[in-house]
């Protein structure tokens, strides 16, 4: 009867370490991602408002130069025209000046990175950081953070985008033979490869939580896009 207990409590073990290592096994955190990065890059966008009407400017056959279409007679409302400057001047009017453009246009620095699935399952989302290092020390200069959601089969190849009103580097201007003695390097981290069956790789090296926080991002965007097509 001992035997036969110590038996099944040596049984009760084995399971136990069993399924704790199958649910160890279902998060990867093997030194390198499962993914390859096949190009990195990142440009600078200068973009007109949202508020900004385009379409107010004139389509007549020819087309006229606005600075000609300023008369040096000044404006009254009896003549029909409108009061204030051309630029200011409805959609109604004779006006075949271009729209008013504010002085300074929002600028925008979008980063790219141009992945290949080398897993054997889907990816739904990856954690990914920009690095800007020094081309002598190998220092950090400059970081940026994103979050990506991407559906790509394995072996399959993804451009992933995002979108930052933050500079690459905020550094003082230099003569253009010192910029490009110290034109820094550009490198990829991943920090965190989210699965479609809602496993992860992680970044042994990485930050704490990341997946974590790319996993219930993705719960609000899918949230987020059930209430729009509800709405």
């Amino acid at each position: 009867m001992t035997r036969f207990r110590s038996g099944l409590i040596g049984l009760a073990v084995g399971l136990i370490f069993s399924c704790s290592i199958l649910g160890h096994a279902q998060d990867s955190n093997t030194l390198s991602p499962p993914l390859e990065v096949l190009k990195l890059k990142w440009e600078k966008q200068v973009r007109l408002p949202r508020n900004f009407d385009p379409s107010i400017i004139p389509t007549g056959p020819a087309f006229n130069d606005p600075s000609r279409s300023i008369s040096n007679t000044p404006m009254t409302a009896s003549n029909g025209a409108g009061t204030g400057t051309p630029a200011a001047r409805t959609a109604g009017s004779n006006s075949s000046a271009f729209p008013a453009t504010p002085g300074r246009l929002p600028v925008y620095y979008v980063y790219s990175l141009k992945i290949r699935n080398d897993a054997e399952k889907q990816i739904e989302g990856i954690a990914w950081d920009y690095l800007f290092l020094d081309p002598n020390t190998g220092a950090e200069l400059a970081r940026h953070q994103f979050l990506s959601y991407a559906k790509t089969p394995p072996l399959h190849s993804a451009t992933l985008q995002a979108q930052n009103r933050t500079p690459p580097i905020r550094a003082v201007r230099a003569s253009a033979e010192k910029q490009a003695q110290t034109r820094p390097i550009e490198r990829a981290e991943i920090q965190c490869v989210l699965f479609t069956d809602d496993t992860v790789w992680r970044n042994r090296y990485g930050r704490k939580g990341t997946c974590e926080f790319l996993k219930n991002s993705e719960i609000i965007l899918k949230q987020k896009r059930t209430n729009a097509r509800r709405g």
